[in-house]
């Protein structure tokens, strides 16, 4: 409970990296915040899709943006590694 709490708060400070991004645009942030629904839906326990493709699509999001914003990507890298680790 106390790794899925902390994961939580994690998700959540995701999310307010996203927000005080300076120079990015709103389509920019409407993506990087899907990514982090993506992590808050496998925390909770949705199942995301059938589709093997998700996991690429979500690590392809992170490329995106990797380069421009390595805090936010280097946040959601980590979430994702301690996500797999619980078995999420």
């Amino acid at each position: 409970m106390t790794n899925k709490l902390e994961l939580g708060k994690a998700i959540q400070e995701l999310r307010s990296e996203i927000e005080t991004l300076e120079d990015s645009d709103v389509e920019t942030r409407n993506n990087l915040a899907q990514l982090a629904d993506l992590m808050d839906a496998q925390l909770i326990g949705e199942p995301l899709s059938e589709d093997p493709s998700t996991a690429e699509s979500v690590m392809a999001l992170v490329e995106t943006y990797e380069a421009k914003y390595p805090r936010v990507t280097a946040m959601a890298n980590d979430l994702m590694t301690r996500l797999a680790a619980m078995g999420i």
